[in-house]
């Protein structure tokens, strides 16, 4: 018996770690971009522009002011939808996961981005956080491409990609 009651306050602590991590910001990605700051912040308000930065992993629309619809590809046939709602502070963007029907696969989402001049007349410099129910090593992941894609899409008009590179490969096999 007494191995039982260990078992359960092992399971119980690793129950209460995992839930502490799953409720925490996941780490931060910092990204200087080349451009006004006010421009920047716009371009994250824009649900066009966040879902050509996320690419085939997810698409932003807006349903009312301030009301963001995230629809993430989930494994081949699925599909998961976020409503998050965007609050603004000085300096500050916030996705926050909101109640609604689907509230649970929101809930503890949280996507902050901050803003500031960046040294030397070098553009804003671009911090994210994330709190998502995915793991920290895939929000981290994502971050950084988002951050990348989106820097890339402000400094030079296109976001970078693979598809139409030609390589020394057959395509007759």
């Amino acid at each position: 018996m007494h191995y039982i009651d260990d078992t359960k306050h092992l399971l119980s602590d690793l129950v209460g770690r995992v839930i502490e991590s799953a409720s925490s910001y996941s780490s931060s990605q910092t990204v200087t971009i080349a451009r006004p700051r006010a421009e920047v912040q716009q371009f994250w308000r824009d649900p066009a522009k966040l879902s050509e930065v996320l690419g085939d992993v997810a698409e932003v629309r807006t349903t009312e002011p301030s009301t963001y619809e995230w629809t993430l590809q989930s494994g081949t046939d699925g599909r998961t939808t976020w409503k998050t709602t965007l609050r603004e502070d000085e300096g500050h963007l916030r996705f926050v996961g909101s109640a609604g029907e689907d509230a649970a696969s929101a809930q503890g989402l949280e996507i902050e981005l901050s803003f500031r001049d960046a040294p030397q007349d070098l553009g804003t410099e671009v911090t994210m956080r994330a709190r998502t129910p995915l793991p920290d090593l895939l929000t981290g992941a994502a971050m950084f491409t988002a951050l990348y894609r989106a820097r890339a899409r402000l400094q030079t008009g296109e976001i970078p990609t693979l598809a139409h590179n030609p390589s020394a490969r057959s395509s007759a096999r």
